[in-house]
């Protein structure tokens, strides 16, 4: 098992003990708020992402909440595969009563779609928004000794000789976000895609790569061991979990920011009483202390977003990304 995973676990433990109490002395006056038809039996949610991930973590979180809140076995359920067409399909499919609904991450519904020949369903007109839950701010990390000290420091670097930099799949929200933060400042690198964080981290360490691009969460054993330093994040503003670590508007982007999203989604057609309900008790929980601090853990920024400024985000997003997935020629099976 490794560390990062076991990391992850014991964070489940730990928030679910810890926020087991506000569950017991909120679920009363809570349940007397909602309406006694919905939900009167277990919700189920699907995710692509596997167990024991920040993604996994966090919604386990909010269904234990969730569960509290409404008296009713909230579930999660994982259906990797497919870029998260998997799961999502699995969303589409399912009937529009509220009692299956799906957490979605950005990158499936504002580039996966633009980058396959075909999906099983229409992204927007098959899913209802219901709420953005967390945004994520990533940071471009370097080796502790690496001579680029700060963000500057690699864009002249970058005009002046071919450096690498190490991220995730060709088509992810990685590297769509590297992407268009270099067409931002004029530079290039050469892109080295893998498919787990222990491998790119590895090679940074190693010398093999120059920089990299990575989730908080999954640079923080590193962070904290001093192996590898942040240079930039792409937050707007600072991250209270990196609080010393530059945005990247204020090293020579201002006004710039890229913070992908994670959000629940319902097939369509679910009653808006329904849609409405699970939004206020997901946005009122996603304003708790317990969960602010671990959303602050797994590098998360807490949103609770209604349904109209969740697809709004969407329609924005898609208009950003269709170009660039075209432009760079990306096409997944």
């Amino acid at each position: 098992m490794s560390v990062q995973f076991q990391r992850f676990r014991t964070a489940i433990f730990a928030v679910t003990v810890g926020i087991f109490s506000l569950g017991v002395f909120g679920v009363g006056a809570a349940r007397a708020q909602t309406p006694s038809s919905y939900p009167d039996k277990p919700v189920k949610i699907i995710v692509a992402n596997p167990p024991g991930g920040p993604i996994d973590v966090i919604l386990r979180v909010l269904a234990t909440r969730l569960s509290a809140v409404w008296g009713q076995p909230v579930i999660v359920e994982n259906r990797p595969g497919g870029a998260g067409i998997v799961s999502t399909t699995a969303v589409v499919k399912a009937a529009p009563d509220g009692y299956t609904i799906g957490m979605v991450a950005a990158s499936s519904i504002t580039i996966m779609p633009f980058a396959v020949d075909s999906l099983p369903y229409d992204p927007v007109k098959d899913l209802q928004p219901i709420s953005l839950v967390a945004r994520t701010p990533f940071i471009f990390i370097v080796r502790q000794d690496s001579p680029l000290k700060t963000w500057q420091d690699f864009v002249e670097q970058a005009k002046a000789r071919d450096l690498t930099i190490g991220s995730y799949a060709i088509g992810s929200a990685f590297h769509l976000i590297w992407e268009q933060t270099a067409r931002r400042v004029g530079i290039k690198a050469v892109y080295a895609p893998a498919n787990a964080a222990s491998k790119t981290q590895g090679d940074l360490v190693g010398g093999q790569l120059d920089i990299v691009l990575e989730a908080p969460s999954s640079a923080k054993a590193m962070l904290d061991g001093g192996r590898v330093r942040a240079i930039a994040i792409t937050s707007p503003e600072r991250f209270a979990g990196l609080p010393d670590t530059p945005t990247l508007s204020e090293s020579g982007l201002p006004g710039y920011s890229s913070l992908p999203w994670l959000g629940l989604m319902g097939p369509a057609g679910i009653p808006a009483d329904r849609v409405a309900l699970i939004q206020k008790t997901v946005a009122q929980i996603l304003q708790e202390p317990a969960i602010l601090k671990q959303l602050e853990t797994l590098g998360m920024m807490p949103v609770g977003s209604t349904p109209q400024q969740m697809a709004e985000t969407i329609a924005q997003d898609r208009l950003l990304m269709q170009p660039l997935v075209k432009e760079l020629g990306i096409r997944l099976q």
